[in-house]
């Protein structure tokens, strides 16, 4: 059964992207793709750490 890349999980994401070579025409799309299913969680980690002497856009832009 094929997955499409809309339905992989951002985990699945990177597996696919590590499997790939490095000259690979989809590689930066799917990195982009991957980065993006990770935002969720980089957005919870730096809220999560907000209030701490940082400010929340810059935790956010670091995660």
């Amino acid at each position: 059964m094929t997955v499409s890349v809309a339905e992989q999980t951002a985990s699945d994401l990177l597996a696919t992207l590590a499997d790939l070579p490095d000259d690979h025409p989809r590689r930066h799309r799917l990195r982009d793709q991957a980065i993006e299913a990770w935002l969720p969680l980089a957005r919870h980690l730096a809220h999560r750490y907000s209030g701490r002497g940082e400010p929340t856009d810059d935790l956010i832009q670091t995660a």
